[in-house]
């Protein structure tokens, strides 16, 4: 009878280990499969060689790019170098990157951005919301950007129990955004187990200076976030949710 428990026990476990396995394969879409397909009017950006992770785009035509993420598990290109925001003018017939100064005593040496997002003051000054990851943990840097200078000065960094693991932000006003967080553990090997089993740990935050809290919950990894134009939806990688305001 023990032996015949142990058996079931053992299948049982081997069971679930195959589903979880192919579950997570299929997450990273293993099993699709995809057309070739001709790039049509892509060009190569000299100045980017070492990849970029996130764009936000002026309406000037400006666009900001994020670049030299070291995340646990991702390649990287350039291990030893910090990471960089760049500038690009879409208007110009052959766009390059240009690498953006950073002033005002910002710490660049462990400067490690992911995902950001800008917002435009009425005076039309435009501020960067950068999420940072600094020796692997998670704040959010706030810039502002000078334009005649093509440079970035240092106002902010945002720091908040709540904010880790975080991967992208949309920022609807002065120190108000909306953030995701695509992981529950920061630790490299508990983030894997996580997406293993597949637990739906990670959420949506609201962050102000008034009120931080999680506005959805339940996902197996909240990636990207975008808003539309009305503010009324909030639409991200995993998921749709309707503004609670």
């Amino acid at each position: 009878m023990a032996k015949l428990l142990l058996l079931t026990l053992l299948g049982a476990s081997l069971a679930f280990v195959g589903e979880r396995l192919l579950a997570f394969r299929n997450s990273f879409g293993a099993v699709q499969e995809l057309e070739p397909v001709e790039p049509q009017n892509c060009v190569l950006i000299e100045g980017l060689e070492n990849g970029s992770e996130d764009i936000d785009i002026l309406p000037s035509g400006l666009a900001f790019i994020s670049s030299g993420l070291k995340y646990p598990g991702m390649p990287n290109f350039a291990p030893d170098e910090p990471g960089k925001i760049f500038l690009i003018d879409m208007n110009e017939k052959n766009p390059r990157a240009q690498e953006l100064e950073i002033s005002n005593g910002f710490e660049k040496e462990s400067f490690n951005p992911h995902g950001i997002s800008t917002f435009i003051d009425k005076d039309q000054t435009v501020y960067l919301y950068v999420v940072n990851h600094p020796h692997m943990k998670s704040t959010v840097e706030i810039f502002k950007f000078e334009e005649q200078q093509r440079s970035l000065v240092h106002l902010k960094t945002i720091k908040h129990e709540l904010l880790k693991s975080v991967n992208n932000i949309v920022v609807l006003g002065p120190e108000q955004f909306y953030a995701t967080r695509d992981h529950y553990f920061t630790n490299y090997v508990l983030a894997l187990l996580e997406m293993f089993l597949d637990l739906h740990w990670t959420s949506v935050l609201f962050y102000s200076p008034k009120e931080v809290k999680v506005v959805a919950k339940g996902f197996s990894s909240a990636n990207g976030i975008t808003v539309s134009l009305d503010k009324k939806y909030f639409v991200s990688r995993m998921f749709c949710l309707r503004s609670p305001g």
